[in-house]
């Protein structure tokens, strides 16, 4: 099964593939931060606030790449493809038709778990830059658009991290 954690920003996904590692299940790492790491070191301009557009199929090529490349085992993804569409939905950008079709062609287990909004948690930083009134927009259109694929999404209730990663091994 290759499962999906999806969430706004700054909604502790990280921490629970964390926490799901340290357990020893396979998980496969969010790569925007590093992207974004790249382009600040390098003077490069795909990033979110200046060419969303180039981060987002830089964004795209890779996560789609780690999923045709996962292991044939349970693996948790911090965060998934669909979540690039919704970015693009959210900022009102032309979506590649390659993307819906690789969006349609390569699942992820038809149930994922989202992260909600946590006012109490999110914190920005300088790979992180949205506001909280942003991350909220952007929870929308994740859920919208993993349900618009054919998804089905579990809330993540918000308790600390072991309840959360617990939560979600007793739904799978």
């Amino acid at each position: 099964m290759r499962i999906v954690i999806t969430g706004a920003p700054g909604s502790g996904k990280t921490s629970i593939i964390n926490s799901l590692k340290q357990r020893g299940f396979n998980c496969v790492d969010e790569i925007s931060r590093e992207i974004i790491s790249n382009q600040i070191a390098n003077g490069g301009d795909a990033l979110p606030w200046k060419n969303l557009t180039s981060f987002s199929e830089r964004v795209f090529t890779l996560r789609e790449s780690q999923l045709l490349n996962s292991k044939p085992t349970t693996q948790f993804f911090d965060r998934g493809t669909v979540d690039v569409y919704a970015y693009m939905k959210a900022d009102n950008l032309k979506i590649p038709k390659s993307f819906i079709s690789s969006i349609n062609e390569n699942k992820y287990h038809n149930v994922g778990f989202i992260t909600p909004t946590w006012k109490e948690i999110y914190k920005n930083d300088s790979e992180r830059q949205e506001n909280f009134k942003q991350a909220i927009k952007i929870e929308k259109h994740l859920k919208d658009s993993y349900v618009k694929f054919g998804y089905i999404l579990i809330e993540i209730p918000k308790i600390s991290v072991e309840d959360r990663v617990d939560f979600i091994l007793s739904k799978i």
